[in-house]
């Protein structure tokens, strides 16, 4: 799940800046080998001896895991730290296939495609809001130099 966030100031509601959560494909991988394995992000930060907060920010993205947690969190989950962050590998079979093997490789690049995409149009969207705060903000310029004018206090 990707986000954009617009921030907005508290009184006035004038947007302050944008935040993006991207969830990668390890922290994806995460959160559904602990679905999988049935626990909830309490039950698993509580496993884990952090936070609740701390490990829903390990399972968004927002914090990055450090190897001692990688391998807590694998040995809780009954699974490989390499299958809790790069997922399954294919099977043995499926390698010596030549043609099963291609498909395997075109979909991984599908889905790094799609994702690229998704990502390129969440940098499209960026660059429009800043485009629009560049130009109220020059309106705002503009309007602060007119009262200054006015006042006499600016340049004529």
């Amino acid at each position: 799940m990707n986000s954009v966030r617009l921030f907005r100031h508290r009184t006035s509601g004038a947007p302050l800046y944008l935040c993006f959560v991207i969830l990668d494909t390890e922290h994806i991988l995460i959160r559904q080998a602990r679905e999988k394995a049935g626990f909830s992000q309490t039950e698993m930060a509580e496993e884990l001896g952090v936070g609740r907060t701390s490990y829903i920010a390990f399972e968004t993205g927002r914090t990055k895991l450090y190897n001692k947690l990688v391998g807590k969190m694998s040995a809780q989950l009954g699974i490989s730290p390499e299958e809790l962050l790069f997922g399954r590998r294919p099977e043995e079979s499926l390698l010596r296939d030549e043609s099963a093997m291609e498909e395997w490789r075109r979909d991984i690049v599908d889905k790094y495609e799609r994702r690229l995409t998704r990502l390129q149009e969440h940098l499209d969207s960026a660059n429009r809001i800043i485009a629009c705060q560049d130009a109220h903000i020059q309106t705002l310029n503009r309007s602060n130099q007119y009262l200054l004018e006015q006042l006499g206090k600016g340049p004529k």
